[in-house]
């Protein structure tokens, strides 16, 4: 028993040994180091933010943003009720309106609108229909107007342009606001009235901003996001890239609590939303014009942790310890990866290649660590793998080798046939270019052309005269017996094209497929050119060899009947020098190709 265990404990003592610094020795002790550095600075990070003011600190900021908002929007509104006056000021416009000219009207009102830089300016005539349609280009930088007689908007039918209509006043005047859907947007609008000297009505002037204009300036000066939304909480317009409506239940209740103290209103008007995995917190006011009348709500909303701040110094000690920090770790990250994983690399790297069949890959050597003893053990691995491999193709070729040699021995005629078709075969088909490994199965099937005849009766194989019909359909079903022999062994698979086909034949009346051309692999049309030169150049029992040059110009003559033209003119390449006194043949061009008829070939 003591022997048997001690080869292992000795095998691990070896392997012990050769490992001075483990591999976690190399990773844990300098990110130990780094992890304390770490700890320390987010310790002292964590005690100089008050974390539990940040809840406070953010809705205060939504306070105060709700608040700039809601100012914001009144003085919009005056602005546009400025524009509104001026224009009901501006001398010629009454008349204008009653003549309804419309290019008067739009040179009087082009130069108001562009010095106060509004969007959209609508006049209608006292019965409400518009008279004159002025706005901006969209898309487009500059101050352009667009004059038209209206598109379609019933402008009378809304209500506060009802009221100016209706000649109404209330405890700011006579000039009332609202949100009106046109042109494919939402715009805010204020209306009022435009009388003659007389005070007598003529029309009303409407002056209107789109929303989506109103928002993104809100974002730009209070910087948060801002949603605009009617009565019951439909989105109006906003800054948010997702925004979410706002509950009809509650924006019912932040328009009833519109007159309640300002905590339970604030309590009451602010909600969480995510969006794209941000948290926002979002604080909604009703958003009422002049007269106090609501018109729809405001919300003013800001990533919670936006507002976590911190003092001027806080924020330089902590910035230059992370900095310091996130500057070690990239330093000793970098080093300790390069070394660890550069070998690890090419292991992977060498490992795929191993995979796909390169057995000949090597690592280079070298450390005194777990990964330098790994690429050690996968070197000595793969060369054991490739040893294997190769010792493995060697008993199977040999054993190749030995099948061909006991098919020789059984026909004593035909003994070194195999031999040197096989060498032959391979020297005409290195001329097509074929890879190595092409020309390794072009080889076996060389060795494996008549396995098949294994299956011949002696009495037919050997037999000196001609064969009866019913012998030649034994003999022909030789192709079939190799394809069924050898088929099974994928090994031997890719070798198959020559003992299955070659007895192929260029027109098509080859067996056993009866396969035409090119439609015949390349090796095994190589093959049957070989392999009737040494059939015809060698002694058999029912003929004695026949002169070379015979030979040769009868696969000249066969050139389209039996043969691929092409590997007959490679294959009269490579014999020719071996013979050099054979002169190549010459068959006429018009007698090429025909079905059984051939001129005899001329020769050089």
């Amino acid at each position: 028993m003591a022997d048997a265990i001690a080869p292992h404990h000795n095998a691990q003592f070896t392997s012990r040994a050769r490992v001075r610094i483990p591999l976690r020795v190399k990773i844990t002790v300098p990110y130990l180091l780094l992890a304390i550095g770490l700890a320390v600075g987010a310790a002292y990070v964590v005690m100089r933010i008050v974390f539990d003011t940040t809840d406070e600190r953010l809705s205060n900021q939504l306070i105060e943003t709700e608040k700039l908002s809601s100012e914001w929007m009144v003085r919009e509104e005056n602005r546009l009720l400025k524009t509104l006056r001026m224009l009901s000021f501006t001398e010629g416009m009454e008349s204008a309106v009653k003549a309804r000219d419309l290019q008067r009207l739009g040179d009087l009102a082009i130069g108001v609108a562009a010095a106060q830089g509004e969007e959209q300016v609508i006049i209608l005539d006292k019965t409400g229909e518009v008279v004159l349609e002025l706005h901006k280009e969209r898309g487009v930088s500059s101050a352009n107007y667009l004059i038209e007689k209206g598109n379609g908007t019933d402008f009378a039918a809304l209500p506060f342009v009802k009221r100016v209509l209706a000649g109404e006043l209330d405890e700011v005047g006579d000039k009332f606001s609202g949100v009106a859907y046109h042109d494919n947007d939402y715009y805010f609008y204020v209306s009022g009235p435009l009388r003659d000297s007389r005070q007598q009505m003529v029309g009303v002037t409407l002056v209107g901003k789109s929303l989506h204009s109103i928002v993104a300036q809100l974002r730009e000066e209070i910087l948060a996001q801002v949603t605009l939304y009617d009565t019951s909480g439909k989105i109006l317009a906003t800054t948010l890239s997702a925004p979410q409506s706002l509950p009809t239940e509650l924006a019912e209740e932040i328009i009833a609590g519109k007159e309640t103290s300002s905590l339970k209103r604030q309590q009451s008007g602010q909600r969480t939303f995510n969006i794209l995995d941000l948290k926002y917190t979002e604080l909604v006011g009703v958003w009422q014009i002049r007269n106090s009348n609501v018109i729809g709500l405001l919300g003013a909303s800001m990533i919670n942790n936006y507002w976590v701040t911190t003092s001027t110094l806080t924020r330089v000690q902590v910035g230059g310890l992370v900095t310091l920090l996130i500057l070690l770790v990239f330093v000793v990250g970098v080093e300790i990866a390069d070394r660890i994983t550069y070998p690890l690399k090419s292991l992977v790297v060498a490992s795929s290649q191993v995979a796909s069949g390169n057995l000949n890959v090597r690592l280079p050597t070298g450390g005194n660590d777990e990964v330098a003893y790994l690429t050690e053990t996968f070197n000595i691995m793969v060369a054991n793998l490739n040893q294997s491999r190769l010792d493995l193709i060697r008993a199977y070729d040999e054993t190749i080798t030995g099948w061909a040699t006991m098919l020789d021995q059984r026909d004593h005629d035909t003994e070194g046939h195999t031999r040197r078709v096989t060498e032959l075969t391979l020297e005409v088909t290195r001329q097509f270019n074929l890879s190595e490994e092409e020309i390794v199965q072009v080889r076996r099937g060389a060795l494996l052309h008549d396995i098949g005849k294994m299956s011949v009766p002696d009495q037919i194989l050997k037999k000196p005269g001609k064969l009866t019909s019913e012998e030649l359909v034994i003999m022909r079903q030789h192709p079939k017996v190799a394809h069924d022999v050898l088929y099974p062994i994928e090994y031997l698979r890719p070798a198959l094209d020559i003992p299955y086909s070659h007895h192929e034949r260029w027109d098509g009346s080859g067996y056993p497929r009866g396969l035409k051309e090119e439609e015949i692999p390349l090796a095994a049309r190589i093959f049957s050119v070989v392999d009737v030169w040494d059939a015809m150049t060698s002694d058999r029992p029912y003929r004695p060899a026949m002169d070379p040059q015979e030979v040769i110009d009868y696969l000249f003559q066969q050139r389209g009947i039996m043969f691929d033209p092409q590997v007959v003119e490679i294959f009269w390449d490579v014999i020719s020098k071996t013979h050099p006194d054979l002169a190549r043949p010459i068959c006429p061009p018009d007698t090429d190709n025909l079905e059984g008829i051939h001129e005899p070939c001329s020769r050089d």
